[in-house]
C-alpha cells in the first residue's frame, strides 16, 4: 500500500483511504513509476494504465470504473469476478486464459494467446478478427469494438451490412459460439 501511496503523493493525485481501501477518483498511469505491485482493496474511479510496470498479479477486489490496461505486463492470470467499467485491453499481455466471471464494456485481446476462446480471422471487407467469450455467465462476441451478446452482434451486423457481408459476419460469429461451446463442454 506504501509504494502506491509514494506515487500517488509524487504524481498529486487525489486519493482517499478508509480503511484497507484506497480510492483513486479519476484515472491512474502507472508506466514508468517502478511499481511492483497494487494494494488489495483498490478503486480506481477513471482508466488504470499498468504498461510496462513490474506488475504480476492483480490484487484482489481490484475496481476500475473505466479502462483497464495491461500490455506489456508480467500478469499471467486475472482475477475471478473482475469488472471493469471500460475496455478490458489484454493485447501485449502474458494472459493466457480468461476468468470464470469477468464483465467490461469492450474487449481487446490477442485471441490466438488465449485458450478458452474461440475467433475467427479475417472475416468481412475489413478482415476483422471475430472471437466469442464465456464471462461466466453468457457468450460475448468481439469484433472491433463492438462487444456483446450474439443476438447484439447479428442485430448490429444487419445495421451496418446486407446481402453476403452481414451473413458472413454472422456465420463467424455463430461458428465461434459453436466452437466455444464445444471446448468448453469437453473441458467439463
Amino acid at each position: 500500500m506504501k509504494e502506491l501511496i509514494d506515487i500517488l503523493n509524487r504524481k498529486r493525485i487525489d486519493f482517499t483511504i478508509d480503511g484497507d481501501k484506497i480510492s483513486v477518483g479519476g484515472s491512474l498511469y502507472l508506466e514508468g513509476t517502478g511499481i511492483t505491485a497494487l494494494p488489495d482493496n483498490l478503486s480506481v474511479g477513471g482508466y488504470l494504465d499498468l504498461e510496462g510496470t513490474g506488475i504480476t498479479a492483480l490484487p484482489d477486489n481490484l475496481s476500475v470504473g473505466g479502462s483497464l490496461y495491461l500490455r506489456g505486463t508480467g500478469i499471467t492470470a486475472l482475477p475471478d469476478n473482475l469488472s471493469v467499467g471500460g475496455y478490458l485491453d489484454l493485447r501485449g499481455s502474458s494472459i493466457t486464459a480468461l476468468p470464470d466471471h469477468f464483465s467490461c464494456e469492450g474487449l481487446y485481446l490477442d485471441p490466438q494467446r488465449i485458450s478458452n476462446v474461440a475467433y475467427r480471422e479475417n472475416c468481412g471487407y475489413s478482415s476483422r478478427t471475430i472471437f466469442a467469450v464465456w464471462n461466466g455467465s453468457e457468450f460475448r462476441i468481439a469484433a472491433g469494438c463492438f462487444y456483446g451478446t450474439l443476438d447484439e452482434f447479428e442485430t448490429a451486423v444487419d445495421e451496418k451490412y446486407s446481402g453476403s457481408a452481414a451473413e458472413t459476419y454472422k456465420k463467424a460469429g455463430q461458428d465461434c459460439v459453436s466452437e466455444l461451446t464445444e471446448k468448453l463442454n469437453k473441458a467439463a
